[in-house]
């Protein structure tokens, strides 16, 4: 009885302190900026067109991967869902 009473309040701290939350790896500060990922896709992340198919692609950094899409609109449907959009870089 014990042991359950302090697996539960174990996992009642760890709830309350965040632990459960997946946690963002911050570099050490070395006063250097540290550089993204490379995209390693030749196209949208979104909509797998050629990254320049709309005209003027556009790229910005999520969680310190470097995305690209072939127009602005497509940040937005990518900031909906990022999880989706990203298992296209696994394994690449």
């Amino acid at each position: 009885m014990k042991t359950l009473l302090i697996l539960a309040l174990l996992s009642c701290c760890l709830a309350v302190s965040g632990a459960d939350k997946p946690s963002e790896t911050k570099p050490a500060d070395t006063g250097k900026a540290v550089a993204p990922k490379a995209y390693p896709l030749k196209t949208c992340i979104v909509t797998d067109n050629d990254l320049d198919s709309m005209g003027e692609q556009a790229d910005f950094v999520h969680q310190g991967q470097t995305i690209k899409v072939c127009c602005k609109p497509c940040i937005a449907k990518f900031e909906k869902n990022p999880a989706k959009y990203l298992k296209k870089l696994e394994g690449k």
